[in-house]
């Protein structure tokens, strides 16, 4: 069956069996075999490719490296597909492609590079039957080989519908030939649970609950998780995943962390395509004020190699910090390798010596024009921010004094080089760092979309394709590669759209399947029936918690304090020498006279305290006038402060709310609450990541945890009048509904007949004290942990 050399091949007929049979039934053949053109019409399109010929099936190209594997030659996870349109792998100093006359042929790789298109292949079949290698080409350029996943804009009900399909029939055919049945699909009340969790980070509360289990629409499912991915709780979750990969922290080294904070939650509120957002933290600069991408840079400031190699690890999946001392042990990457790629952002720095330069003036001055001491540590206060600058320069990284290989010399300048894929070409003009951030996030480039696509692909089903998903080693595969191709040529065609890949992963069956209970070992092959079992993350189990008290959680800000010197250091840049220093005595004076109403302030309340003990009312009142108007005179000195009057409002906008007065500040979503929480918070406790380490959360349940939970604070602020769980009690007619209620907010689900027969009489008898016990021992359940 193989293609005559020197022939165009138009048609390849091949002996064909339906591909549920391929590894499960060998002897099995297609009941429609030998039928007319147009057999097999009733099969899924993106499995099977019919030529104009009777009896032809390609393969499509996702799936000949595990076809290929049929030969027993090839190991189906070294072969690759080429951009010059034919299947490779490697083989020492030589390149393994088919000739016309499908023989294994060895071509050396200079010869590829000189002339890649004398070996295009269009098709490659395995023909079962005759156990031949066959290679065609298409008739005319509207038969490609590969079918393109374009969707242009956002995605349309028959493309979401298309991507659905497709990934579900890898699946299932995963399935099929490894004689592994498929879970049942999820129940309506456990998708609802799952799909709030994993989309928006916390449980449904009641009405969200039951209007979805009440709902008849044959479109809920797919309508609910729209509705969920256009929603502010989604930017609160996404949030919590992007501080996690990018060790966010609320204190940078020498700067407030808040701008960078607000900036990565716009960019997840605007859907920003992800390689711009990217694009846009690798081009960072100026002060974190201005441009809060900056934080990406003094996230890791006076640390540009590390700072490379987490970059790496985070948007490449590849784990380069070994070879920052010698040679990595366990793949390719040198030591000068390491060096090669670092030169290219080792010229950013987060300190302006300009600036510095500049400024350096005032503490001349101070020191020489016998300024007034408290103007003086004013003005080193004042200037100190602005010595914090992203800026490019031209510096150039030299090799360490010990480097002891014999490939470059000790010391020596280190031109930049890309550490694998394409050459960076840099445009005239462009800086080192450009052509690398345009690298690094280009379509081109060979790991960075399929890292992303694998990455969210283990958040939605709990194994990723390919693991561990950032230590992607130069020989990495995929356990299932033609699912891993789709995927990453989906989110390249997508132009990166974040928000409508989880789109397509949600939609499908195998992700609203039930949940695969076994403990996964890493290193097993996992085929899917199903998504992972899973405990809530400290973020999911916190934002549950506080949705019980707190009403609309989602409509509720934090209420993070504000940095006065960096919002007063926004105002000095540009300014003189001079001027720094008059505004430096204006801002001593004023806090020294707050010092004294500070006081005196102090004072007023122990000779009221004292005229109480003595029962004195007149003196009592008397002193209060007193307290009051220096009040006012406290207030007014606050407010004519920028700083003062911004953080007065916001904190004005916070408590005014009747939804939440009274409710504690710090009852607010994980993503409002400093990162990390401090010791001893219950997010801490939980588990939630310290953010000095990529992806360092731990789901481990401890002693701590089980205390926290059984005689935790929570359960007093449950019973305020006006949080939700307290409105959702109130708001039953009878005790049945009552315990329905409850059931329904903290589990998603109603009580069986058991429960209830179990739990019905305790609330005839005393319903407030029988809902608080059951809140109480609902929210200690494993049922509630772990998202099913």
């Amino acid at each position: 069956m193989a293609v005559p050399s020197g022939e165009r091949a138009q048609t390849v007929a091949v002996d064909c069996r339906c591909p549920d049979s391929w590894g499960s039934n060998p002897e099995r053949d297609c009941s429609k075999r030998g039928s007319s053109r147009g057999a097999h019409s009733d099969h899924d399109a993106t499995t099977l490719k019919i030529s104009n010929a009777s009896n032809a099936l390609f393969f499509e190209p996702h799936q000949i490296p595990q076809r290929l594997s049929f030969c027993r030659q090839i190991p189906p996870k070294a072969v690759k597909y080429s951009d010059a349109g034919g299947y490779v792998w490697s083989e020492k100093s030589m390149i393994i492609t088919l000739n016309w006359n499908a023989n294994v042929t060895k071509i050396p790789r200079t010869m590829i590079k000189k002339s890649q298109t004398i070996y295009k292949v269009w098709f490659v079949a395995w023909s079962l039957i005759s156990g031949h290698l066959v290679v065609g080409e298409p008739i005319g350029e509207q038969q490609q080989s590969i079918p393109s996943v374009k969707t242009a804009g956002a995605l349309t009900e028959q493309q979401l519908k298309s991507h659905v399909e497709r990934i579900d029939a890898f699946i299932q055919a995963g399935l099929a030939e490894h004689g592994v049945p498929a879970n049942p699909r999820t129940p309506d009340a456990v998708f609802l649970r799952r799909v709030y969790l994993d989309i928006i980070g916390r449980i449904p509360n009641l009405e969200e609950a039951r209007t979805f289990l009440r709902s008849s629409m044959p479109t809920k499912q797919r309508d609910l998780i729209n509705q969920l991915l256009d929603s502010e709780g989604y930017v609160s979750r996404e949030f919590n995943y992007w501080a996690d990969l990018l060790r966010i922290q609320s204190r940078l080294r020498n700067a407030p962390g808040k701008p960078y904070l607000d900036w990565v939650k716009n960019a997840l509120r605007e859907n920003k395509p992800y390689d711009e957002m990217v694009r846009e933290l690798i081009q960072a600069e100026g002060y974190i004020w201005d441009n809060g991408a900056a934080g990406y840079y003094l996230r890791d400031a006076g640390m540009p190699l590390d700072h490379m190699a987490n970059t790496f690890q985070v948007f490449l999946g590849t784990q380069l910090a070994c070879a920052q001392c010698h040679d990595h042990p366990y793949d390719e990457f040198t030591q000068l390798d390491y060096y090669q790629q670092a030169a290219y952002i080792f010229g950013v720095k987060t300190t302006d010596r300009e600036v510095v330069k500049e400024y350096r003036k005032i503490g001349r001055r101070v020191n020489t024009d016998g300024i007034d001491p408290d103007t003086r540590q004013m003005a080193r206060r004042m200037i100190q921010p602005l010595r914090y600058r992203v800026n490019e320069t031209r510096s150039k990284l030299r090799l360490p004094d010990d480097y002891q290989y014999d490939d470059a010399s000790p010391k020596s300048v280190v031109e930049p080089m890309a550490i694998f894929g394409d050459e960076i070409r840099l445009a005239k003009g462009e800086s080192p760092r450009d052509g690398y951030a345009a690298w690094l996030t280009s379509a081109e480039n060979p790991r960075f979309a399929t890292v992303i696509a694998n990455r969210l692909w283990k958040r939605v089903m709990g194994v990723g394709l390919i693991e561990p998903v950032d230590d992607l080693a130069d020989s990495y595969s995929a356990s299932h590669p033609q699912i891993m191709d789709y995927l990453t040529k989906l989110i390249i065609d997508l132009d990166f759209n974040l928000r409508d890949y989880l789109r397509v992963l949600y939609n499908t069956q195998t992700y609203q399947r039930n949940v695969s209970a076994e403990e996964w070992e890493e290193g097993s092959p996992y085929f899917y029936p199903g998504p992972l079992l899973k405990r809530m993350s400290a973020e999911q189990l916190w934002d549950s918690v506080v949705g019980l008290i707190v009403q609309d959680i989602d409509e509720r800000r934090g209420n993070p304090a504000q940095n006065q010197r960096y919002a007063q250091a926004k105002q000095l840049v540009g300014m003189s020498a001079d001027k720094i220093l008059e505004v430096a005595e204006e801002r001593a004076e004023a806090d020294g006279v707050r010092r004294k109403l500070r006081q005196k302030a102090q004072e007023l309340q122990k000779r009221i305290q004292a005229a109480q003990r003595q029962q004195n009312p007149s003196e009592v009142r008397r002193l209060r006038q007193e307290q009051t108007a220096l009040s006012k005179e406290m207030r007014h000195l606050e407010n004519t402060m920028a700083s003062g009057r911004q953080r007065s409002r916001t904190r004005r906008l916070a408590s005014n709310d009747p939804r939440w007065r009274g409710i504690p500040d710090e009852l607010v979503r994980a993503s409002e609450i400093q990162s990390p929480a401090p010791p001893r918070h219950f997010l801490h406790q939980f588990g939630q990541s310290d953010r000095e380490t990529i992806e360092n959360a731990n789901d481990e349940a401890n002693v701590p945890q089980v205390l926290t939970l059984l005689n935790g604070p929570f359960y007093s602020q449950l019973r305020r009048s006006n949080s939700a769980f307290q409105m959702t009690c109130e708001s039953a007619r009878n005790t049945t509904e009552l315990l329905d209620a409850i059931y329904l907010s903290i589990l998603t689900r109603l009580p069986n007949l058991e429960e209830r027969k179990l739990l019905l009489p305790g609330f005839e008898q005393d319903p407030d004290t029988a809902a608080d016990d059951l809140a109480w021992v609902l929210l200690n359940t494993r049922q509630f942990a772990f998202v099913q």
